[in-house]
């Protein structure tokens, strides 16, 4: 029953020549699904992206296993690409990890706000230009 519940944790498709993986959990066993999936298509794939944006923080054991296992594998550092600040814990040297920045703040204006297109710094972007 485990084997069902990690299925359901890790999700992966194959997208213009890239592996995408999605892990809504990272325990041992879903680090080992995920080196699986990398080990049987990393030689068809440019890049493997793998998402750990919706994971909690990786155990220390499990990270550091899944790093030394990475480490050893045939797969190039530089072809993996982890989404979300999980993948600090999990990259190794020559991984890179993609982070979104925090949004800015806009100086929205009031709502029923007229723009004239002259507002200073004008982010309305309701007006019509003539």
């Amino acid at each position: 029953m485990a084997e069902n519940s990690a299925k359901q944790d890790i999700s992966h498709r194959i997208s213009h020549n890239n592996l995408h993986i999605k892990c809504t959990a990272f325990e041992q066993q879903e680090a080992n699904t995920v080196l699986g999936l990398m080990q049987k298509f990393h030689k068809n794939c440019q890049r493997i992206f793998i998402d750990v944006r919706d994971i909690a923080k990786p155990g220390r054991s499990v990270a550091q296993s899944f790093k030394n296992a990475l480490s050893t594998c045939a797969i190039a550092p530089q072809q993996v690409i982890f989404k979300g600040s999980g993948g600090f814990d999990l990259a190794i040297n020559g991984n890179r990890v993609l982070v979104k920045a925090p949004a800015e703040k806009t100086k929205a204006k009031p709502k029923g706000h007229v723009c004239c297109g002259r507002c200073k710094n004008c982010h309305c972007h309701d007006h019509e230009h003539d």
